[in-house]
């Protein structure tokens, strides 16, 4: 890790640092207890205020159940008690009579088994008031529905607030009460409550109470308006902090909304659209329309149904759009399950029976429209049911379909082998598919969809079903014959709305898109934790649609069990407590803020000791060991660390003079080994240095040239360039001593002339052998063969002469020279002896096989393949050390003609790349070695003075600007003390002039500096290293002159 880009801060400011921490650590803490206590009060206090309002809407349920209760067991038993005829005045004045005081009541009814209706309604309350136009102090409304001969009308009259008649009207009517639910689920002993509808006369969401009166062959209604429940519950939700932003729901134990403040957001909202192009006559056929009446079925989600008595669902917007688009007035009833609007429809009291099924046997006699919508058909079955594809897989099972679906019939006619059981609701169809009592329930696919997610049904699953002449996917609605201009239009208008895509829209709208808004409570777990008592009378966090919420639950009537759901966002809650705890903090960091600058002048005693220590430890690390001083402070801590400071740094100074007098030792060791290892190389690795240091002060001291910046920036500098020197030649070391002490061509471990000088010998004794022959068979020739085998004798000395003379490699071996070496080595002579006997075993592998191993013919001078040394492995350098030397193929090749005609000295190409490889071995083992920064260059310094100023030295082929004055200067010193060395046996020594003229040469041949070999001239470096190291008979005169001119 570099430490160096690590951000550092005063001791001051560590203090600071310290003590904010403190403070802000102390604040977080107490922001946290903060936190939790003003939790817990705003939960305890948003609790309070929930229970208010649960409180408040239990007792406003509770008092319309007393009201509707009561009054329907208050008229039954005062019309129980009447022992004549009452009269329809007496009726209404009775009914009248009841309003008082209960503000709540919408309106109150009878209805008699002769069909025979009464109703009055209170038009002043706010409910009613706005539904319909009155006249100035119209206060009640009476309607009554009776037969007349053959005909039945509706009677409604409007009265003033002393029941003094204002107006009237007469219509035909369609209702009969005895066929509405609220009459024919009336009981004598109990008053029954109904589930929130709207109401038929005017569009108001409420329930109805009624209970039979047997004396008089009817039934008592009283109907109690809910939107008073409703703006009560918006009141309280708005009126309150802590309930602002939350959802509130009242709804039955089943999840069923009863009211909510949500109705009316999304589900209310339509796309915008303009309305189509009328002709004439449509124009005048809609002026001239009716209130158009459509049925709204109570429980058909996502589809068709009602919410707090509210249409809502695809087929209401699609007629909401419709009006838009012709003009036509739609007006909903609901309230009533499929088959009561199926006969309502029949008995003409709603114009309109939509979402009808294509086999629906209306279709056959009914004006039918075109397609509203098309949806497949679905059976929701047990988890592990057998898959089901068709109604066909159905054969030999129990199916549950909901009552008045008109294709019960056609499945029991078509497949007489599937049970149809026949279902109320949902949720006892649901309960007997998971207790297995039927295979499943059949419907649309939405509206099972929607059911089995609203009623928390994990265990059953989904399986569509194909599409067949009983499962038609496209549904319609039937209208009366006479409306057959206004079914036109209607059709008209949907074509223009598939034309703008709203079909696609709504589908998106109901189908694909989950809205918050439906008739039961919008996410599963709102059911699960409503159904769980533990969960009820107390707020509990919740997780809904991926948010963190607060739920709250408490009932609020008992029979039927109804409760308040309130659903609160978080940030309700968790808002004040953050207002709460955002105020403590600002103050706190307030405080803080004023606090900081009386903790930065406290820290004034601290930091300026630490400071100081500092500078006397910045010494240190740079061993300015000496200058290092300790200093008194009144803090004891900081006194006994200054001392202690001053005691390490003489302690280090001490060491650090020991350590490099032990490593300096060491580099002299090894300098001194490697001058010991040959006698040849003499006390070069101990001049060298010393010639150095002499050049390089005389650089210093001097301010022309390149010389004029040049200076060792410290001691440290110096010493690196000491060492260097010293260990110039390390790699030295590892070149073997042969190599380094070849003085003649022939030489290896010794000099091999001696071999070919017996040769020779052998060669005079067989000329003389043969001459003694010759005169035995030529006793006559004597005198003439004792000519020839002088004149043969003379030949072979000569010949030897020349190859001794060869062999010293004074003199440059011209191509005449290297022709004659091989016309004297072809000559031959024969081998008796087995080359091979008494080698070692390395030897035995060089030695090339030969079939005649006692009797052979030898030539003279020879080049062998044992001769051939191999390298024993591919010679690598690593790129990164930038060698640029050429590697021979073999590691030596010892061939007498070879090495005999070397052009210039004695040494191979093999052996030369040998001796040069002394530099690859120093770089290789002082880059191996972890030098301090201070000595880092060392290995540079040491390794380049075998480089030329134009780029041909070796062993990186650096140029002269890339070298340093150190570097060039030790190339000078290098080649100088070799040129005067007399403890060489292989050469002699030179005078001075002889050295400084052949370094002028290689000056003016940028083999070295010119500007230090000048300086080398005038320092008189030369002299002085002369007279110190230099035998007397070498100092001869110099002109300097002829060195310095130019």
């Amino acid at each position: 890790m570099n430490n160096k880009n690590r951000s550092r801060f005063s001791i001051r400011r560590a203090v600071a640092v310290l003590f904010t921490v403190a403070i802000t650590a102390t604040a977080l803490i107490s922001a946290s207890v903060i936190f939790s206590l003003t939790k817990n009060r705003e939960i305890d206090h948003a609790l309070s205020n929930y229970q208010l309002v649960s409180s408040a809407l239990s007792q406003r349920l509770e008092h319309f159940d007393l009201v509707g209760e009561q009054a329907a067991m208050q008229l039954r038993t005062l019309l129980s008690q009447q022992t004549e005829h009452i009269e329809r005045s007496e009726m209404v004045e009775l009914f009248g009579a009841t309003f008082l005081g209960n503000p709540f009541i919408y309106s109150i009814y009878i209805g008699f088994e002769n069909d025979h209706f009464i109703q009055l309604i209170n038009l002043r309350s706010q409910s009613t008031a706005s539904q319909i136009h009155l006249l100035q102090d119209e206060a009640w409304m009476v309607v009554e529905h009776l037969q007349q001969g053959e005909s039945r009308v509706k009677l409604t009259q409007y009265y003033l607030d002393n029941f003094e008649l204002s107006r009237e009207t007469v219509d035909i009517s369609s209702y009969y009460p005895t066929r509405r639910g609220w009459f024919t689920r009336a009981e004598a002993d109990e008053v029954q409550k109904t589930a929130p509808y709207l109401f038929y006369n005017l569009k108001v969401t409420g329930q109805t109470f009624s209970i039979k009166v047997p004396d008089l062959n009817a039934v008592i209604g009283v109907d109690i308006a809910l939107n008073d429940l409703h703006s009560q519950l918006e009141q309280k939700l708005t009126g309150t902090d802590v309930l602002k932003g939350s959802d509130a729901y009242i709804v039955s134990d089943s999840g069923r909304i009863i009211s909510s403040n949500q109705n009316g957001t999304d589900a209310d909202k339509v796309p915008e659209i303009s309305p189509m192009p009328l002709s004439r006559e449509q124009l005048a056929l809609v002026a001239q329309s009716p209130l158009l009446k459509v049925s709204n079925q109570l429980d058909w989600e996502p589809i068709d149904f009602a919410l707090s008595g509210q249409p809502y669902g695809l087929v209401i917007d699609l007629f909401t759009l419709l009006s838009k688009a012709t003009g036509l007035q739609f007006e909903f009833v609901n309230g009533r399950s499929w088959a009561e609007l199926t006969e309502d429809y029949q008995l003409r009291k709603i114009d309109i029976l939509q979402s009808v099924a294509a086999n629906n046997p209306l279709t056959a006699v009914h004006l039918t429209s075109d397609p509203l919508y098309e949806l497949g058909y679905s059976i929701a079955t047990h988890g592990d049911a057998p898959n089901v594809f068709s109604l066909g897989d159905l054969e030999g099972r129990i199916v549950g379909i909901l009552k008045g679906w008109s294709i019960i019939d056609s499945i029991r006619e078509q497949h007489p082998n599937i049970t149809i059981y026949q279902y109320d609701n949902y949720e006892e169809a649901f309960h007997d598919t998971r207790i297995r009592k039927i295979t499943g329930v059949l419907d649309v696919t939405p509206v099972l969809k929607n059911k089995v997610t609203q009623l928390v049904n994990d265990e059953l699953k989904l399986q569509p079903l194909a599409k067949s002449s009983l499962l038609h996917s496209r549904f319609y609605f039937v209208a009366h014959d006479e409306l057959k201009p206004y079914v036109a239009l209607i059709n008209e208008g949907l074509d223009y709305l598939k034309a703008l895509n709203i079909p696609q829209q709504l589908k998106e709208k109901w189908l694909d898109t989950a809205l918050h808004h439906t008739s039961h409570l919008p996410d599963k777990t709102l059911l699960t934790v409503l159904q769980d008592p533990i969960y009820h009378n107390t707020i509990t966090p919740i997780e809904l649609n991926g948010g963190k919420s607060f739920i709250y639950i408490s009932q609020v009537n008992e029979m039927p069990k109804e409760y308040f759901v309130l659903v609160i966002p978080e940030s309700v809650i968790l808002d004040r407590v953050y207002s709460h705890v955002l105020y403590s903090s600002v103050w706190t960091l307030a405080a803080l803020v004023i606090m900081i600058p009386f903790v930065w002048r406290v820290s004034t005693p601290l930091a300026k000791p630490i400071k100081r220590l500092v500078t006397e430890t910045k010494k240190i690390k740079y061993r300015h060991y000496d200058k290092v001083t300790a200093f008194e402070s009144p803090i004891r801590e900081v006194n006994e660390l200054s001392a202690a400071i001053l005691d390490m740094a003489k302690s280090l100074d001490t060491f650090q003079r020991s350590q490099d007098a032990f490593i300096e030792s060491i580099i002299q060791l090894i300098a001194r080994a490697i001058d010991e290892k040959s006698p040849y190389t003499g006390a070069h690795c101990l001049r060298v240095p010393e010639l150095a240091f002499l050049l390089s002060d005389a650089a210093e001291k001097s301010d022309e040239g390149i010389f004029e910046s040049f200076k060792f920036k410290n001691r440290a500098q110096r010493r690196e360039f000491r060492i260097a020197a010293w260990l110039h030649d390390c790699g030295k070391i590892t070149v073997p001593e042969y190599v380094v002490d070849k003085g003649t061509k022939l030489e290896t471990n010794y000099n091999r002339i001696h071999e070919i000088r017996t040769r020779f010998e052998v060669l005079l004794r067989d000329a003389e052998i043969n001459a003694l022959k010759a005169e035995l068979t030529f006793p006559d020739q004597k005198e003439k063969l004792q000519q020839e085998l002088k004149r043969r004798k003379d030949e072979l000395v000569e010949q030897f002469g020349f190859i001794a003379q060869m062999n010293i490699g004074n003199e440059f071996t011209t191509e005449q020279n290297v022709q004659r070496i091989r016309e004297i080595g072809q000559q031959t002579w024969r081998a008796h002896f087995d080359p091979k006997l008494g080698l070692s075993p390395l030897e035995e592998q060089r030695l090339s096989n030969n079939d005649d191993k006692t009797s052979r013919i030898e030539t003279l001078l020879s080049d062998k393949p044992e001769h051939i040394i191999p390298r024993d492995s591919e010679y690598t350098v690593d790129p990164k050390l930038g060698i640029k030397m050429e590697v021979p193929e073999h590691l030596y090749n010892l061939g007498e003609l070879y090495n005999l005609t070397i052009s210039r000295g004695t040494l191979t190409r093999e052996e030369r790349f040998k001796i040069n490889e002394h530099m690859i071995a120093g770089i290789k083992m002082l880059s191996s070695i972890p030098f301090p920064e201070e000595l880092k260059d060392v290995e540079r310094i040491a390794t380049t003075h075998h480089e030329t100023m134009k780029g041909t030295g070796y062993p990186r082929r650096l140029k002269g600007e890339a070298l340093s004055i150190p570097e060039r200067i030790l190339a000078i010193a290098d080649i100088f003390e070799a040129l005067t060395a007399a403890d060489r046996p292989y050469k002699k020594a030179k005078t001075v002039s002889e050295s400084l003229n052949i370094l002028h040469k290689m000056a003016l041949d940028e083999h070295v500096d010119m500007q230090v070999f000048q300086l080398f001239i005038k320092s008189k470096v030369y002299l002085e290293y002369a007279h110190r190291f230099l035998a007397k008979s070498q100092i001869d005169d110099v002109d300097e002159s002829r060195y310095l001119s130019g």
